[in-house]
């Protein structure tokens, strides 16, 4: 590899890394070789750019089209780039800033747009800030619409600077309302030049205090999360896939949205164009005292005023939404929208914030590379469960943990509820690694205790905005004889099997209410993973069998009570998972408290134990999570059906 490459593959990776440089892979880098441009494509995130990524563009031919007055059909951009192209690997568009990267005779140029710099750059003062921050060592270029009247603006701005001192243009320059370019030959005069500029702002910043939100009520904040978010997600989705809705309420969205800056990007608009393509121009906005009526009646002004959809919605002083198809597109709205937010307040503690006027907004917002970046980085998952945001209780391991796993591969967007919450986080972390950002997220939960029960769906619901499918999963099993067992086995195995399952279908309920009442097509499930041993009786087992006969009587008379609000309730009784922990725990599980309880005549080992398990099974295995999740597909995916237990047991029991 060409050293020149390396050099701007190292650079672009760390400053794509880092958030206050780069939201959604947006930004942009190049390097010049032997008379070609060598260019990230769209779509590619700075972060994970290699040098096979790369577009090769011949510079001549880009100038000469940065140069020419000649008409060309289409985008001007574009046209350019098809006449220059050297390669184009996986057929992939070069990015639409080529022509200012083409200008710059550096042989490296990076392009971001840092959230300190954009407190300059998205200012009414900021070519005077520029100049007395920086002097002649940047170059300042007010707003221009990107493509090739920006680069146009840039060139013009580098000659006047030249004309006017005697000297090349410098490394740094600063586009108004957009983020800046540093150029060198080496990563190491860009990583200079960037870290300089930023810590020469930040000190200008931080010379005037900040503000602070008033405190807002934990419990009403959650209340109102509760009721607008998965209002929301019905609202913004459509029967079959309802939208994911995040949220922040940390200290310091809640202080921006009240600062003037901050109301300047709620009722006047976007500071830089992706926050236009990530976020959407204008959020919509809603009082604290919003309830599900109020905001399905500003959803449909919002769609009568602007024609599409709101992205964003604001409670200021205490909390922001972002909806999107999925829990990494909505993220990357919230986030695009809170960096605006903190430009903003910035920016107002330097000078005055400067919104995009009606002209420059309806350009990026109608135009098409910014809608084929968008649309290239957008992610794509297709499966059975895809656009279902599962939450399933004693997600940490066992059965759990295997059904988590097995709608991971369907698409679903899973939250992983357990007592043991390290392993729950450790778990969640390795699966959205495999998965992708945003698949798989832990919160913990004592399935026995109603406020725990109730702050997990809060959490669920503050992350997705609401919860498709709610799989009570937790289980325990104290085997031993009615003459022997203590008191306190009996009353855990109940309070964790049966309480736990009422606990959380009380604590899920009202927010699946929320979501039929907003989208009344939608269909919700509730589903309880039952047990064989809720079918029938189970010797020196009485206290899980008696919960899981508990169990089916909890979903035949919450089927009846809950299907009028939307949501389907049903119980999957599977056979015995003996590959689980819950059976192979050599301290604990259940071969071992089998052998010890005297429940199989004649077991002498743990060997023993199995055997007479596997051999009650036609089928002749122990029942497996790919198994239990096809029942779940199937409940689902049925709708008309409620109130049922379907056994998934190898035929060792049958329905009457």
């Amino acid at each position: 590899m060409n050293h020149l490459v390396s050099e701007l593959i190292s650079v672009a990776n760390t400053f794509g890394a880092d958030p206050e440089y780069s939201r959604a892979g947006g930004g942009n880098a190049s390097v010049k070789v032997d008379g070609v441009l060598h260019i990230k494509p769209s779509g590619v995130p700075l972060a994970t750019l290699t040098a096979d990524d790369l577009v090769g563009l011949r510079l001549d031919v880009l100038l000469d089209a940065l140069h020419s007055d000649e008409p060309v059909q289409g985008d001007p951009v574009q046209a350019a780039a098809a006449k220059a192209l050297v390669s184009a690997p996986g057929g992939r568009r070069p990015s639409v800033e080529i022509l200012f990267h083409a200008l710059i005779p550096d042989a490296l140029v990076l392009h971001t747009h840092p959230l300190v710099a954009n407190a300059l750059t998205c200012n009414t003062d900021a070519e005077t800030l520029v100049a007395r921050l920086f002097g002649d060592d940047a170059v300042f270029v007010p707003y221009t619409d990107p493509g090739v009247p920006l680069a146009r603006e840039v060139e013009a701005r580098r000659t006047a600077f030249t004309a006017r001192t005697g000297r090349p243009a410098p490394g740094i320059t600063f586009l108004g309302n957009h983020g800046i370019i540093v150029s060198g030959n080496s990563a190491a005069e860009l990583t200079e030049r960037a870290e300089r500029l930023t810590a020469t702002i930040t000190a200008a910043i931080d010379a005037t205090p900040g503000s602070s939100a008033d405190d807002v009520d934990d419990a009403a904040r959650t209340a109102l999360v509760n009721v607008v978010a998965p209002t929301l997600r019905g609202l913004l989705g459509t029967p079959d896939r309802l939208a994911v809705v995040t949220s922040d309420s940390s200290d310091w969205v809640r202080a921006a949205s009240l600062t003037p800056a901050g109301r300047a990007v709620l009722a006047d608009g976007p500071l830089i164009p992706d926050q236009i393509v990530y976020a959407g121009s204008f959020p919509l906005v809603l009082d604290a005292s919003a309830d599900a009526a109020t905001v399905a009646a500003a959803v449909a002004g919002y769609r009568a005023q602007y024609g599409k959809d709101p992205i964003i919605t604001v409670v200021p002083g205490v909390v922001v939404f972002g909806a999107g198809a999925d829990l990494a597109a909505a993220q990357t709205a919230l986030a695009t929208f809170t960096d605006a937010l903190r430009v903003a307040r910035d920016a107002g503690r330097i000078g005055t914030v400067r919104t995009l006027d009606t002209a420059e907004r309806g350009f990026i917002e109608n135009w098409e590379a910014e809608s084929y970046r968008k649309s290239v980085a957008a992610s794509a998952n297709a499966g059975r469960m895809t656009g279902k945001v599962v939450m399933v209780t004693g997600a940490a391991q066992g059965f759990g943990l295997g059904i988590t796993t097995e709608l991971l591969a369907e698409g679903a967007q899973v939250v992983l509820a357990d007592l043991n919450i390290d392993l729950a986080t450790k778990n969640a972390a390795e699966l959205s690694a495999k998965h992708g950002v945003g698949r798989a997220v832990a919160v913990a939960v004592n399935v026995s205790d109603p406020d725990s029960q109730l702050a997990a769906i809060a959490a669920a619901t503050a992350i997705y905005g609401g919860i498709d499918v709610f799989i009570s999963n937790a289980g325990v099993v104290r085997s031993e004889g009615v003459m022997t067992q203590p008191v306190a086995d009996f009353d855990l195995v109940t309070g964790v099997n049966y309480r736990g399952y009422f606990l959380g279908v009380r604590a899920v309920a009202p927010i699946m209410a929320a979501q039929h009442a907003a989208r009344p097509e939608a269909l919700f499930d509730i589903i309880e993973i039952n047990s064989k041993s809720g079918l029938e009786g189970s010797k020196r087992n009485f206290a899980y069998s008696g919960s899981k006969f508990g169990g089916i009587g909890l979903t035949q008379s919450f089927a009846l009570e809950l299907i009028e609000y939307g949501i389907k309730v049903n119980a999957i009784c599977p056979g015995n998972y003996l590959d689980g922990p819950l059976w192979m725990d050599p301290e604990r599980g259940l071969f071992v408290q089998y052998l010890n309880a005297g429940k199989v005549p004649g077991a002498t080992t743990v060997a023993d134990v199995r055997k007479s398990y596997e051999d009650k099974v036609p089928m002749g295995r122990g029942c497996l999570p790919s198994d239990l999740a096809k029942a779940v597909y199937y409940i689902v995916d049925q709708a008309y059906e409620t109130g049922q237990a379907v056994p998934v047991t190898g035929g060792q029991n049958m329905l009457n």
